[in-house]
C-alpha cells in the first residue's frame, strides 16, 4: 500500500480532498482483487462512471462506486464469498485493509423495481481515518441485457505501486453501451436527477463514440426494464432541467478535476440527442 503522503501529494496536485483520491486508490485495489481472486469477470460486466476511470480515461473525472451486470447468474453468497476473498487476496499484496468489518449484502429493487445485489465493502486506505471504516459501494444488476460486445480493458492505477496492476485486464461495457444505459436511465425519469449520466454522455461523445450504434441498441436497452423508448417526451426531461443543475452543482463538481464543462453546454447536447429519438 502507497504511504499517507503520496495520498496527500496526488490530492495537492489534483486539487481534491485526500479523502477521495485514498477512495480512489482503493477503488482500483478492490477492482483487481475481484479480477485474482473469482470468476467475476466470466460473470459480470464492469459500467459505469468508475469503468471510464479505472479502464477509459486515466484523467477521468474521480468515481466513488462500483457498477457491474450480471451476464452469467450468480447466487448472493457466490458474491459474498467472492468479495471476502477478494479482500483477503488484496491484504496478501499488501493493499488496503478491506477486511477491517464484515461486508453487508443485500437485494434491492432498483429504480425500475427490478432485483440487484447491493454490496457494501467497508475499508481502510493509506489515509489515516480516526472515525469507522469507510465503504465502497458494489451494484451488481441482474435485469439487464448487454447488447454489446464487452471489452477487455487493462486496469488503470495512476500511483507508484502500479506495476502490480500490469497484465490485469476486466470486462467492460464498449463506450456505445455505456452511452445507451446513460441515456435510458435519463429518459426513465427516475425519481432522483443524476447529473453525472449527463456529464459522461457529454465527455464520451467528446471524445468520441459511434451514435448510430447507440442508437442501434437503445431500444433493447428500454426494453430490458419495460419502458418503450418511443414514448419518450422530451418535454418531461426539460421540466426536470433545475433538479439536473442543482444536482450538477452539489454532487458532481467536486469530482471532476480537469476538463470541466459548462452545465448549458451539456444539457443543450442531451436534449439534442433525446430529440433525435422522438
Amino acid at each position: 500500500m502507497i504511504s499517507e503522503a503520496e495520498i496527500r501529494r496526488v490530492a495537492a496536485q489534483k486539487e481534491v480532498d485526500p479523502m477521495i483520491i485514498d477512495l480512489d486508490y482503493s477503488l482500483g485495489w478492490l477492482l483487481l482483487g475481484l479480477t485474482n481472486t473469482s470468476k467475476w469477470s466470466q460473470s459480470c460486466v464492469f459500467k459505469g462512471g468508475t469503468c471510464l476511470r479505472k479502464c477509459y480515461f486515466p484523467d477521468y473525472r474521480f468515481s466513488e462506486d462500483l457498477d457491474f451486470t450480471m451476464i452469467y447468474f450468480v447466487t448472493p453468497d457466490d458474491l459474498g464469498e467472492w468479495i471476502t476473498q477478494s479482500a483477503e487476496w488484496v491484504a496478501d499484496q499488501q493493499g488496503p485493509n478491506f477486511l477491517s468489518q464484515p461486508n453487508r449484502l443485500e437485494i434491492v429493487n432498483d429504480d425500475y423495481g427490478n432485483e440487484t445485489y447491493q454490496a457494501r465493502v467497508y475499508f481502510r486506505g493509506s489515509l489515516r481515518w480516526g472515525g469507522p471504516p469507510r465503504a465502497i459501494k458494489l451494484d451488481v444488476t441482474r435485469a439487464e441485457i448487454v447488447t454489446l460486445p464487452a471489452v477487455e480493458k487493462p486496469i488503470i492505477h495512476p500511483y507508484s505501486d502500479g506495476n502490480l496492476f500490469e497484465g490485469n485486464h476486466i470486462s467492460c461495457y464498449s463506450l456505445e453501451e455505456i452511452v445507451a444505459e446513460k441515456m435510458r436511465a435519463i429518459a426513465g425519469q427516475r425519481r432522483f436527477a443524476v447529473s453525472r449520466d449527463i456529464y459522461d454522455i457529454y465527455q464520451i461523445l467528446t471524445l468520441g463514440v459511434d451514435m448510430d450504434r447507440v442508437y442501434e441498441v437503445l431500444p433493447q436497452k428500454f426494453i430490458a426494464k419495460e419502458l418503450d423508448s418511443r414514448q419518450f417526451d422530451v418535454r418531461l426531461l426539460e421540466k426536470r432541467r433545475k433538479e439536473y443543475e442543482r444536482d450538477w452543482n452539489n454532487r458532481l463538481n467536486y469530482l471532476i478535476i480537469q476538463n470541466k464543462v459548462d452545465f448549458e453546454e451539456a444539457w443543450q447536447l442531451i436534449l439534442n440527442l433525446f430529440k433525435q429519438l422522438s
